[in-house]
């Protein structure tokens, strides 16, 4: 089976790496190195790594960063020092069920996917167990490029990748993020995106993970309420709408310049095929802009129609999902004050991920 390198990002991990750790140390198939990038921990982190390393199977490699990067770009700066033909992202502080990187590297082999993503379990701080995290998976299945939901993401926690991708473009290209406001493209949301557009992407619906709830997770695996997420389901911006557009169109610019790549081939037939798609996208991103700015009803009824005769509410495609339609009929062409939540709230979509809403 082929090597695959594990890349965990820490800062200040002490109560919970040593149970990581092991749980990579006890799997099936064993990495061809562990790589720890160090965000400025103060606390033991870095003695419990040592102390690991002097012992394991595999080697493990650290790196100390001389200031403080975000976990997003931790992790990507230290991807291309993995010498694995595949990556895993990890985090400091889950449990690795023992077959994780058999059965995500298997699948990718497999499959000829560039992307694996897999459910989770949930534990507790004392690691008894919560629950099921499907992170909107719902079966094993191989999905061919722009088949997945644009705008989503797996955990990077679930990710397995080939270490190929990260060449194609540049990350200081990536742009911004569309979960959260203002800062660049995350780890794995960059992985998701690069893989959702230029190739096979594969899902296993099995709990290969324990994502640990702590209370101090970046992102957490547990839903809210139902009300939270139905409000915001019911909030309609342009200004979101705008932004999203300008993601769209961003993506489309450096998959065409991806195209243009020297080497050419398939990698440049289906970056221009994923330009097209995100560019469309963005052209739909536009129309409901117009839709929710328009002034008179007839403005925003000529902008639905041109919508639907765009074909923007079909699935695939660069279309959005047809359960949109209701939302931009309601909020959009009737403007039906349905909701009190302002139009830069977050939300928990059913897979638990912290978005914005852009639906």
């Amino acid at each position: 089976m082929s090597k695959v390198s594990v890349l965990m990002a820490t800062y200040n991990g002490a109560p919970y790496i040593a149970e990581q750790l092991e749980s990579i140390g006890r799997q099936t198939h064993l990495p061809h190195e562990l790589w720890v990038t160090d965000d400025g921990s103060s606390d033991d982190t870095l003695r419990i790594v040592s102390a690991f390393a002097e012992r394991a199977r595999f080697p493990v490699r650290i790196r100390m960063n001389t200031q403080r990067l975000g976990y997003g770009e931790n992790f990507l700066s230290a991807a291309m020092l993995c010498e694995g033909e595949f990556i895993a992202f990890c985090d400091q502080d889950d449990e690795w069920h023992p077959e994780k990187l058999e059965r995500c590297v298997g699948a990718l082999e497999r499959e000829g996917a560039l992307l694996c993503a897999h459910t989770a379990t949930l534990i507790d701080a004392e690691s008894r167990y919560l629950g099921y995290f499907d992170q909107g998976i719902a079966r094993t299945e191989t999905y061919p490029p722009l088949h997945l939901p644009p705008w989503e993401v797996f955990f990077g926690m679930t990710e397995v990748f080939r270490r190929d991708l990260l060449g194609l473009i540049d990350i200081k290209h990536r742009g911004l993020d569309s979960h959260t406001l203002n800062s660049q493209l995350a780890h794995d949301r960059w992985v998701y995106f690069l893989a959702h557009s230029l190739g096979k992407v594969v899902t296993l619906a099995h709990p290969l993970v324990a994502y640990r709830q702590h209370g101090k997770n970046a992102y957490g695996g547990l839903k809210k309420s139902l009300m939270t997420r139905l409000r915001g389901k019911l909030v309609g911006s342009a200004d979101i709408l705008r932004k999203h557009e300008a993601m769209a169109l961003h993506r489309a610019h450096v998959l065409a310049e991806l195209s243009k790549t020297p080497a050419g081939g398939a990698v440049a037939d289906q970056a221009r095929a994923a330009a097209a798609y995100w560019r469309r996208l963005g052209d739909i991103y536009a129309l409901r802009a117009r839709l929710y700015d328009g002034t008179t009803f007839g403005a925003r009824r000529s902008a639905l129609a041109r919508l639907v005769g765009r074909g923007a509410y079909r699935t695939g495609g660069g279309a959005i999902s047809t359960k949109v339609l209701m939302k931009d009929v309601m909020l959009g062409l009737f403007r039906i004050p349905v909701s009190r939540a302002g139009p830069a709230r977050h939300r928990r979509g059913k897979s638990g991920i912290r978005v914005e809403d852009k639906s």
